[in-house]
């Protein structure tokens, strides 16, 4: 009898073993052609396209970066390739570089569906540069697209994919820390320091995660290093941007309290930029729960003294910042860090955005989600030009975690990087007239600003092309 149990579990443990074999995504990269010029203009679909690490569109670039669990390349050559073919552009005609890197549950094949709704998102901003900047220096720059991958699904199997969380998390993290840090570094030098050319960073998800692991201590080093008697804090290319971030606050903390020590000068980009969404259960609900579990045997939890730490309920009590509160809150969902409540109205060409910050609207940015977090909790006396912003949203802008791509969302993200790309064209044509070359203020410094021009690319948004 013991045997016939034995050679039963036996074979249900070979079976579970079988199908959990049979189910794991592959560990390798997906795009392994080198792409020849014009590859992907006449079909988008063929094998020569579809296969290539570097892929030239109509309107567009589209290149890909693939990574190990561990963090580490698949192959150096083709990263090196990416990067001078970037190269390449940024010193010819001068480039718009979006880098993408996406979350849980996706990876770099050519039916996943973020990387899909990367390609309509490249088209629709594409139409609006050439709408806007078609005729000018700036409307001359190849847009390029930057995906990067990484096996954030490592299960094909629906019913236990959910079940790769704190695996998952851990992975992104060590991606974060190994080659992705030095391939935005990398970007950041062969873009920085020429007005033609313009690199946004985002990050959904746990691509949000991989981006705060990446450049924490980078953003931290710039920060610290404006205080001394410089004003100015170096972005990482022109903006970062995190949408939905599954990571906890305790991993920002550290840029987060260096960038509040002091003023900054009115020119100052924008740092790090994040959007949330009440809507997200996920971050709000999963996130917290995972944390809870997985922390709950390693980490000694402390009360931490905090001077800019209160309660816009109770200003004068003191308020400690809690460290049960910070690793089980999202960077994008923890109260204290927020700084803006965006909204829509309407429907359509109609839709109205409205933005307002916290402290006009503190019921808009108070704790939610499977929190022990209470009351209005905030960073007392933020300083001026604070380069950080941490948007919440709700169902009106992002319905969910996943629903990043809509076009209320698109407008958010294209209008930031057509800020930066009109803060490029001032630069630019400062210098061809001659006078000091001194960058307008951030639409993000202006609300209502914010809110029409959002509302203009929205209008001007061309309607969902075909995946």
């Amino acid at each position: 009898m013991r045997a016939f149990v034995f050679r039963t579990n036996g074979f249900l443990l070979a079976i579970g073993s079988a199908i959990l074999l049979a189910g794991c995504a592959q560990n390798a990269p997906y795009h392994t052609l080198p792409g020849e010029p014009d590859n992907c203009r006449a079909s988008a679909t063929g094998d020569e396209c579809a296969r290539a690490y570097y892929q030239e569109h109509q309107g567009f670039d589209l290149a890909f970066a693939e990574y190990s669990d561990r963090g580490n390349a698949f192959s150096d050559r083709f990263i090196d390739d990416v990067l001078s073919r970037i190269k390449r552009r940024a010193e010819n005609e001068g480039v718009v570089l979006v880098t993408f890197i996406h979350g849980w549950k996706h990876n770099a094949a050519e039916d996943d569906s973020n990387l899909i709704d990367f390609r309509r998102a490249l088209r629709a901003v594409h139409g609006i540069l050439q709408e806007d900047f078609g005729d000018s220096e700036i409307g001359r720059r190849r847009l390029i697209g930057l995906y990067v991958g990484w096996r954030g699904a490592s299960l094909d199997l629906p019913i236990l994919v959910n079940t790769t969380f704190w695996d998952r998390k851990a992975v992104a993290e060590q991606v974060g820390q190994g080659g992705v840090s030095r391939l935005l570094l990398e970007l950041d030098e062969v873009t920085r320091g020429v007005d033609k050319n313009v690199m946004v960073v985002i990050g959904h998800s746990f691509g949000g995660a991989i981006v705060v692991s990446a450049l924490n201590d980078v953003l931290t080093e710039r920060t610290v290093q404006r205080t001394r008697g410089k004003g100015y804090a170096p972005t990482i290319g022109d903006g970062v941007l995190v949408l939905n971030p599954a990571i906890e606050a305790n991993q920002a903390l550290s840029f987060v309290e260096a960038a509040i020590k002091a003023d900054y000068r009115p020119e100052q980009y924008p740092l790090f930029v994040s959007l949330s969404s009440d809507a997200d259960q996920a971050t709000h609900y999963a996130f917290p729960a995972g944390q809870i579990l997985g922390l709950v045997l390693s980490w000694q939890q402390e009360d931490l003294e905090r001077s800019y730490y209160y309660d816009r309920l109770e200003p004068e009590q003191e308020k400690a910042l809690r460290e049960e509160h910070l690793d089980t809150t999202t960077v994008g969902n923890f109260a204290p860090f927020l700084t803006h409540r965006l909204s829509a109205l309407g429907e359509g060409d109609a839709t109205i955005f409205t933005v307002k910050s916290c402290d006009e609207k503190p019921q808009g940015c108070v704790p939610r989600g499977l929190t022990s977090l209470d009351g209005q909790p905030a960073i007392r006396n933020l300083p001026k030009g604070y380069p950080l912003y941490f948007y919440k949203t709700d169902a009106t802008v992002m319905d969910g975690h996943n629903d990043i791509f809509n076009k209320r969302v698109r407008a958010f993200v294209v209008t930031l990087i057509d800020d930066v790309v009109r803060r490029g064209l001032a630069r630019v044509r400062a210098r061809s007239d001659g006078r000091p070359m001194v960058a307008p203020p951030s639409l993000l410094g202006d609300p209502k600003a914010f809110e029409r021009r959002m509302q203009e690319v929205l209008r001007g948004m061309p309607d969902e092309p075909d995946r």
